[in-house]
């Protein structure tokens, strides 16, 4: 009896490392997708047209291959030996996950609609910034799920700078950003632009709430291994 329970405790690691791999790869494809997502923010402000259309076609085709991945997490999830608790943690937070890419990838869709050439620099600037900050939230995000289990404070540590991160473009949206809009908005006569501008903010923004909303679970996991 007692063997036997060692065995499946045993068995049950052995899974739950095998799952947490496959989750680092999951987690490697919403990191790619927004540095693709960033590489066109950049090129729509700066009027490159033809790069817009190739990032998005790459976004596309990356954000299908995390889904194709999240969908094999959750059917090796149903197989075998493993704590509810800790697969309630795993899907949460590849499902989280996965609307990172989501929103990454409707970023770059709204972009298609419009032209940001005739927008101010200033405006284009910021959303630049957002792009950038984005992609160094993803990175830390990434970096934290994989000291998860080898080094549980350290994976607490990077969540926390990826909490200060979304604070921080939470402040440029709503302090500079959003303000420009209004002001340009109001000036240019463009309502349509003026909407999608709008909407790859907001989109920019909800990558970015989702990357904290997956720290959030990387600390509960960090929590269970210390």
């Amino acid at each position: 009896m007692f063997k036997s329970i060692s065995s499946a405790i045993w068995i049950g690691r052995q899974r739950e490392k095998e799952i947490l791999k496959m989750c680092e790869g999951h987690m490697d494809k919403i990191v790619e997708t927004i540095a693709i997502m960033r590489k066109n923010v950049h090129a729509a402000c700066d009027g490159r047209a033809e790069e817009m259309g190739s990032t998005f076609n790459e976004i596309s085709a990356k954000e299908r291959e995390a889904d194709e991945l999240k969908r094999k997490i959750v059917e090796e999830l149903s197989k075998g030996i493993f704590h509810p608790i800790n697969r309630d943690e795993i899907v949460r937070l590849i499902l989280t996950a996965d609307d990172i890419a989501t929103n990454a990838k409707a970023t770059t869709r709204r972009l298609k609609l419009t032209s940001l050439r005739g927008i101010d620099e200033k405006l284009k600037s910021g959303i630049k910034e957002i792009s950038d900050n984005l992609l160094e939230m993803a990175n830390l995000m990434r970096k934290s799920f994989a000291e998860v289990s080898k080094k549980p404070k350290e994976a607490i540590k990077l969540a926390d700078q990826v909490e200060r991160i979304e604070e921080k473009i939470d402040d440029l949206r709503m302090d500079e950003i959003m303000p420009e809009v209004v002001r340009w908005s109001n000036r240019s006569g463009k309502p349509g632009t003026s909407m999608i501008l709008k909407d790859v903010i907001d989109h920019m923004e909800n990558v970015a709430d989702r990357c904290e909303d997956v720290v959030d679970v990387i600390r509960s996991i960090a929590i269970s291994h210390a």
